[in-house]
């Protein structure tokens, strides 16, 4: 299992397309700003992109790809002065929805939108939105979305366009795994002087260790430990992971194991020795100090605030 996969396994994403907008000219939707990611795939057409922190509107045409992984309010239209209206408000009146579908606009040229959502658990301690930019885009070619990302979409439409059996759980999953592409097409186009753990993922050495951490956060992991296994000195491995990752091994490795450890605290009943052991301490008092510095409570007081 690669570092991504127990990534995304930790923090439990819950990724949904929860409706298909077949709009007409003029229309425009605003999405207002949530505690989650949004998404949008223009199936058919073109528009524009405002976000609420950038001064310039993008330009979208069919097959194109973006999130917003912050949540940030933004608005689609297909021309900068047509008027808007929240998503919300027409998801809620009955007589522009089907079974999940929006129709909407002045009936002049049409353009067909995918819009959903990506949830988190635990948003505000999630090690991947961080290391995530504002806004991912990723350009169709030719008006179609690219080929890896073709499939997807048409099982999706397929989906979407009657309210077939099973098709809520069928789409959850296809949302899953377009998110999960989305993801991994931005880590594809990182360039070498980028920074982060989603860039050192390209480096065979370094995914490697991020690897071992992230499946065994409990062992007893130093920097020279880490650092044999992959055959790299102590000091150019340091320097290596520094450089890209952005901070030092041991502070990484203290970061995850605070992560596990919260995620333990709140999906189980397991005595705070226990949870120590998981996360490679071999006490419930250094466990605890390191928790508290780390997450500004201590493992019990963060456990009542999560019930």
């Amino acid at each position: 299992m690669d570092a991504l996969t127990e990534v995304l396994k930790s923090v439990q994403l819950q990724c949904v397309v929860h409706c298909r907008a077949d709009l007409s000219a003029p229309w425009g939707i605003e999405i207002d700003r949530v505690n989650r990611s949004e998404f949008h795939v223009i199936v058919q057409g073109s528009c524009w992109l405002e976000v609420e922190d950038r001064k310039e509107p993008i330009p979208l045409v069919g097959g194109d790809f973006v999130v917003l992984s912050k949540g940030t309010t933004h608005r689609l239209r297909d021309a900068l002065e047509s008027p808007i209206v929240k998503l919300k408000d027409l998801r809620a009146d009955s007589s522009c929805q089907g079974p999940m579908r929006v129709q909407y606009g002045g009936g002049g040229t049409p353009a067909t939108v995918l819009c959903g959502n990506a949830r988190f658990e635990n948003h505000q301690m999630n090690p991947l939105l961080p290391a995530l930019p504002s806004l991912i885009l990723i350009r169709g070619k030719d008006g179609k979305a690219v080929e890896w990302l073709d499939l997807t979409l048409k099982a999706i439409a397929w989906e979407t366009a009657d309210d077939r059996p099973g098709s809520e759980m069928m789409i959850a999953y296809l949302s899953n795994i377009l998110f999960i592409q989305a993801i991994r097409a931005y880590v594809a186009s990182l360039k070498q002087d980028d920074a982060g753990w989603l860039r050192a993922l390209r480096d065979p050495q370094l995914s490697a260790v991020l690897t071992l951490i992230h499946q065994s956060p409990e062992k007893n992991w130093t920097v020279d430990s880490l650092a044999k296994q992959v055959n790299l000195s102590r000091s150019t491995f340091a320097a290596r992971f520094k450089e890209q990752v952005g901070e030092a091994p041991l502070q990484y490795l203290t970061q995850w194991r605070m992560y596990r450890a919260s995620r333990l605290l709140r999906s189980t009943d397991l005595p705070l020795v226990a949870i120590a052991e998981q996360v490679g301490y071999q006490s419930e008092a250094a466990f605890s100090k390191a928790f508290k510095r780390q997450i500004r409570q201590s493992p019990g007081e963060y456990r009542k605030s999560q019930h």
